[in-house]
């Protein structure tokens, strides 16, 4: 029982203070559920090598990022509906036979994941009370920001425009021109490859 209230008090602390998530949409506390804690892991790595005999080491052929887990801990808050039905509507929420969703966490509002439902869901139960522990998958490791949108109008030829990405990856923007001239066309339009700043 004592584990239960540890809990029980860890989960409306966590809920006073906003630390919740939102998944395809919803936040957790429709469900009445709070967010304990969480580790966003990062990406596992593919690793491409070969070995020969006679050479010392290996040859590496290059590396790329796998998915991204994340592990979840949340707690029940009791109500008149048992714990075992509370557990199945979760369930239902975070269904993973559907496609990722968008995943975004109170305390990183700007930062979301494309992820899905892995492996079970964990329960400890104390009466109508429960801490559920699971894990996301991202078969997109990336985090992804707020779209930026970006608007100037050119008054001048030649004129030099600079969109900076915040991100750690390049990212490809989309760039729409407007003319507003009636007897003018547009033409002569450079884009020069993003690169890094130091």
């Amino acid at each position: 029982m004592l584990s239960s209230c540890v809990n029980n008090w860890r989960g409306v602390e966590a809920l006073a203070n906003g630390y919740g998530f939102t998944y395809r949409g919803r936040h957790c506390s429709e469900f009445g559920v709070n967010l304990l804690s969480y580790t966003v892991h990062t990406p596992d790595i593919r690793e491409y090598e070969d070995q020969v005999d006679g050479i010392a080491g290996v040859i590496d052929y290059g590396s790329e990022w796998g998915k991204r887990p994340i592990d979840v801990k949340i707690d029940i808050d009791p109500n008149d509906a048992q714990f075992k039905v509370r557990q199945s509507q979760i369930l239902t929420w975070l269904k993973p036979t559907l496609a990722a969703g968008v995943l975004i966490f109170d305390d990183v509002p700007d930062r979301l994941y494309y992820a899905k439902l892995s492996g079970r869901l964990t329960p400890e139960q104390f009466g109508k009370y429960g801490v559920l522990d699971f894990s996301f998958k991202c078969t997109d490791p990336f985090a992804y920001g707020q779209e930026s949108i970006f608007e100037t109008t050119l008054t001048a030829s030649p004129s030099l425009i600079t969109i900076l990405s915040e991100g750690s990856e390049a990212t490809p923007p989309v760039i729409e021109l407007t003319n507003t001239s009636s007897t003018q066309t547009v033409s002569g339009i450079t884009i020069i490859n993003e690169y890094k700043i130091e």
